[in-house]
């Protein structure tokens, strides 16, 4: 088991380098409404695309989330798109799944530059932005928290679990100016997340038995 040592804040912001003038924004006081109309779309790029091979473990028609094990037993979970048709699937399944990445857009301290600490206010101002996926579908934020149990900066990519139990959860982090904030995180520190949902554009029957 894995003891949270400090806690460190992941914020979702705008790509290419909006970070400052978001917190700012935040850190000042302006309404949710208005920062809303000031802040950029939030996208998730290209690039985050990526394919596995997993057994259903689960499926909620409601919210179209459909829980996965790869063959390595890890646990991940999607929002089944609009053209994955959920009432072909069922738990149990081995299927192959096409899907763009939980995003992690920056990676900040508790404290924005200016000094000021990004308050709850703030998380919900996030919370709220749109996110765009490739193909213009649009995706929630969410907001996790958890103990770091990987961190690779080759890929920039964050693993974490619930210290109370759980499968690991792993995120990207995609804003260039913040990626080299990773460096200050390690294993054990405890972090809360906002980041976009993990987008399933196709989910197939597998087309060959592989475990």
């Amino acid at each position: 088991m894995y003891f949270p040592k400090k806690t460190i804040s992941i914020i979702a912001t705008a790509m290419l380098g909006s970070m400052p003038l978001t917190c700012a924004m935040l850190a000042s006081g302006m309404t949710t409404s208005a920062a809303a109309q000031s802040a950029p779309n939030y996208t998730i790029p290209e690039s985050e695309e990526a394919t596995a091979q997993a057994r259903i473990r689960a499926i909620n028609q409601q919210t179209r989330a459909v829980t996965l094990v790869d063959a390595s037993g890890r646990t991940f979970s999607v929002t089944a798109g609009p053209v994955v048709r959920l009432n072909l699937l069922k738990v149990g399944d081995r299927v192959d799944v096409k899907f763009y990445r939980s995003v992690a857009f920056a990676v900040a301290p508790p404290r924005v530059s200016n000094g000021v600490p990004v308050n709850d206010d703030a998380t919900k101002q996030l919370l709220v932005q749109p996110v765009q996926a490739p193909g213009g579908v649009s995706l929630r934020m969410i907001r996790i928290s958890g103990t770091i149990v990987g961190v690779d900066m080759a890929s920039h990519r964050l693993e974490l679990v619930n210290p109370s139990g759980g499968g690991v959860f792993a995120v990207d982090v995609t804003d260039p100016a913040r990626i080299s904030a990773m460096s200050a995180l390690k294993i054990g520190d405890t972090v809360t997340a906002i980041i976009s949902e993990a987008l399933a554009i196709s989910i197939e029957p597998a087309r060959r038995r592989w475990f």
